[in-house]
């Protein structure tokens, strides 16, 4: 017969059994609750849209929808110039705390430019349009199931407001102001761990393919 009191056999083994559950739930990667980071990974560069110099210097406004819904508007400049039937890599990081878990996913929405010059946009406009983006977001979408509807109406608000800096900038005197090009509005939802699929880029003469990963 056992020398350990009945109740004290049942204690211990409930702890073991709460013990081996709380050591399962750590053993899940600290970065699923805190954050991914997420990059620019990869630019493939099928067609330049700036035949006339010596390439494009592409560059990119994204805004941010977390599982959590925390939002944020980045500029992400990787400081490339492209020829065409080229491969790039710059891995350049576009936010460090994005929320994910291991069934959900972080959209990302993209408008692509390409620089002429001094780059048109400044960080107090890229806060701009964060907060209205922000706003938008919250109080002004309307319920929608799709993934795609979403990205597509989040995409429209941030190209808009986009192009509308654009076209003020392209006011001034200062030469080489408005004179950068939108290549394109596009989405991705990015999981960690893994990239996405490419994200697909086609005006101003321009086709890009490009990748994030988180």
């Amino acid at each position: 017969m056992s020398s350990v009191p009945r109740r004290l056999r049942y204690a211990l083994g409930a702890l073991a059994m709460v013990t081996a559950a709380a050591t399962t739930f750590t053993a899940t990667p600290a970065n699923a609750a805190t954050g991914i980071s997420i990059r620019l990974w990869k630019i493939e560069c099928v067609e330049q849209s700036d035949w006339g110099s010596s390439g494009d210097r592409p560059y990119f406004v994204v805004f941010i929808v977390s599982p959590n819904h925390r939002t944020g508007t980045v500029l992400v400049d990787p400081g490339i110039y492209t020829k065409s039937q080229s491969t790039y890599l710059p891995q350049t990081l576009i936010t460090g705390n994005a929320s994910s878990r291991a069934l959900t996913v972080t959209l990302t929405v993209t408008v692509m430019l390409e620089q002429d010059e001094a780059r048109d946009l400044a960080p107090e406009q890229i806060d701009g349009i964060d907060a209205s983006m922000s706003h938008d977001y919250w109080f002004e979408m309307p319920s929608m199931e799709s993934t795609h509807e979403k990205a597509a109406w989040l995409g429209a608000r941030l190209r808009s407001k986009v192009d509308a800096i654009l076209t003020e900038n392209a006011k001034d005197v200062i030469p080489g102001n408005g004179d950068d090009d939108i290549l394109g509005t596009s989405y991705a939802t990015v999981q960690q761990g893994q990239a996405t699929a490419p994200m697909s880029f086609k005006e101003d003469d321009g086709y890009y393919r490009v990748y994030y990963t988180g």
